[in-house]
């Protein structure tokens, strides 16, 4: 599965109709990333308001928020995910469980797990020990410098 920008995705062979509809669909506020399936051989699209955990049979995918090429590849829990939208977009902890399909408690616990903690300015993530965040990687390099 390929990280697609929008216009290289609805460049993938989509008829007029459908390459407008996704448009519409890119340009709506809640709609988190369009992708493209392999549906029996023929190509389908889903759009979501939070990508999936399960990626099987993807094709490409556009996000409105780009991963960065380290982790383009990499897929992140449902709780990840839910604690990623509280993070991200302050959505309430209980409404990005309900989102994402997990129990509201995961959520909060992992939230509570990383209040202490470092967070990696680009994933968000937990900064694990032993490991510290690459600031020549980091857009606008390291705090305070």
């Amino acid at each position: 599965m390929k990280q697609l920008p929008l216009e290289t995705f609805l460049a993938l062979g989509w008829s007029p109709t459908v390459q407008a509809k996704l448009r519409e669909m890119s340009a709506r506020g809640e709609i988190d990333c369009l992708i493209a399936w392999d549906n029996a051989g023929k190509m389908s699209a889903s759009a979501y308001t939070v990508e999936p955990p399960e990626l099987d049979g993807a094709l490409a995918i556009w996000r409105r928020h780009p991963l960065p090429p380290a982790q383009a590849d990499t897929v992140k829990s449902k709780t990840q995910l839910a604690v990623e939208l509280v993070r991200r977009e302050g959505v309430n902890p209980n409404t990005a469980a309900r989102r994402c399909g997990v129990n509201a408690s995961a959520v909060y616990r992992a939230l509570r797990r990383a209040e202490t903690k470092p967070l990696c300015p680009c994933c968000l993530q937990v900064v694990r020990d032993g490991f510290e965040v690459d600031w020549s990687k980091v857009i606008g390099g390291k705090p305070g410098v």
